[in-house]
């Protein structure tokens, strides 16, 4: 009798969250030129997170453990689609990986993955509309999607956690799939056809998601690793070198992998940079708008010491009298003409070995944030000089063929808020394009080389920037994948 209440009780439980989830208020987010994001808001809650051992499929890394989640969050109800990831391309005029690397990504050939260079998001190897998921994006491209939404919605929207994705995706049940039969909700190699389809064809699970089994694989936010022992709570993995590779973990099966992984529990992992054309995403976002940050006024440093030699043209004595009443004027004077001569021919020296052959903005025409770009371009260690051309609504970054696929870190004052990244350099021919949304005041961008990051460019208006600004929580990583590198 008891075991019998306690089952009406939690089956009670469980009907009650679903209902709180069904008729969680919607969100649209809107990405411009009539384009637009369904989320759905998740409510806080704890669920078992991982797959027993007699589940169908289960595997050595879906070790049972509790979790909960304490924040509300807006979740896709659909993983990304092919014309908002356009949207974003024709707005910040994003190179994705696949498209600045020399080979390519990997398309579809006879229900195969293989690399060839006509293979992007644009072209995986079989037919797509808008409404298809973007595949052939990289864990970087997709961040650099949430950057761009963050800026133009004013909310932080990120991939999601494993923890978000699966609480999300089982909709409070405890099962391998959240409804039956498993061709009713999911898209596999069995039903597929070895393409994509359109979201939302599959039935949605409780609390009205769809696509969570197929038709993609999608990238989260945590880097690969065991589940560690033990209740989480809000748990995310942020240390890349707790597996045998740094490698990120995607979730949820794709259309050309077995039905056995269309589970909730079922974890994937590949190199951050990998590019397949069965590897999409969806995103979270934060239930409140930001507010505008206020960037404080820099603070004055006190005047420096003057070096021994002072390089500059223009020498201005003052006269004193010594202690026994004579002017210095005179041996001043004597000393100044060889000191001046002796900087100017320094000053020389060190701009003919440090390679400064930048144009003159003056001379070439440019005035204002142009003009300040050109003139504040001086080389990294490495030899990279960057450049800037601000726009109505960000910057072009220029540089060396050599600096291509290094790391950059940006940072930008845009209407008073500041903007932070790390990026790849990958150029289009007009240089790599930063989507900010409004023109911005101040930029500065650093090459980013280890323990060696060297300031490579700077635009300064006035502002200050500090060196603890929030970075990318999506980092690269130079191993291989379970596929061959596309470069």
């Amino acid at each position: 009798m008891k075991l019998q209440t306690h089952g009406l009780c939690w089956l009670g439980s469980l009907l009650a969250v679903a209902a709180l989830h069904a008729q969680a208020p919607a969100l649209k987010l809107d990405l411009g030129n009539s384009v637009q994001m369904d989320m759905i808001l998740v409510q806080p809650g704890s669920f078992e997170q991982g797959s027993s051992a007699a589940e169908a499929g289960h595997e050595a890394d879906e070790t049972q453990r509790r979790v909960t989640l304490t924040r509300q969050n807006y979740l896709a109800k659909f993983p990304v689609t092919r014309g908002q990831f356009a949207r974003f391309i024709e707005a910040t005029r994003h190179r994705t990986e696949a498209e600045a690397g020399p080979s390519g990504g990997f398309g579809v050939v006879d229900g195969k993955l293989v690399q060839q260079k006509q293979f992007t998001w644009r072209n995986p190897g079989f037919e797509q509309t808008d409404d298809h998921p973007v595949v052939i994006v990289s864990a970087l491209d997709a961040a650099a999607f949430c950057n761009w939404l963050t800026v133009k919605t004013g909310r932080l929207c990120e991939l999601p956690t494993e923890a978000q994705w699966e609480f999300a995706a089982r909709a409070g049940t405890n099962t391998a799939h959240y409804a039956e039969p498993v061709d009713d909700i999911a898209w596999h190699r069995g039903n597929a056809l070895d393409q994509t389809h359109p979201v939302g064809a599959k039935k949605a699970n409780a609390w009205g998601f769809h696509d969570f089994y197929g038709p993609v694989w999608q990238w989260c936010r945590d880097w690969y690793a065991p589940y560690p022992a033990g209740a989480a709570t809000d748990p995310l993995q942020s240390n890349p070198n707790l597996a045998d590779k740094p490698r990120q973990v995607l979730r949820g099966g794709s259309f050309i992998s077995d039905v056995s992984h269309a589970r909730s529990a079922e974890r994937y992992r590949n190199d951050a940079r990998s590019r397949n054309a069965d590897n999409g995403f969806r995103i979270v976002c934060s239930t409140t708008q930001r507010a505008t940050a206020t960037i404080p006024p820099p603070v004055k440093p006190s005047p420096p010491t003057p070096p021994p030699f002072h390089s500059s043209s223009h020498v201005e004595f003052h006269p004193s009298k010594s202690a026994s009443g004579g002017s210095w004027f005179g041996s001043l004077f004597r000393f100044a003409i060889p000191l001046v001569i002796l900087g100017i021919i320094v000053r020389k020296v060190l701009s003919f070995f440090s390679g400064a052959a930048k144009p003159s903005a003056i001379s070439s025409g440019m005035t204002g944030p142009e003009a300040a770009a050109r003139l504040s371009a001086k080389p990294s260690p490495l030899g990279h000089r960057f450049a800037f051309n601000l726009t109505d609504d960000g910057f072009y970054i220029t540089g060396p063929a050599e600096a291509v696929g290094s790391q950059l870190r940006y940072e930008c004052v845009v209407a008073g808020r500041m903007i932070a990244d790390e990026i790849a350099f990958t150029p289009g021919p007009q240089g790599q394009f930063i989507f900010t949304g409004k023109k911005p005041s101040s930029v500065r961008v650093q090459a980013t080389g280890g323990a060696a990051d060297t300031d490579s460019s700077v635009i300064s208006h006035g502002s200050s920037f500090d060196d603890d600004h929030h970075r990318s929580s999506i980092g690269s990583s130079s191993s291989s994948s379970r596929y061959p590198s596309a470069y």
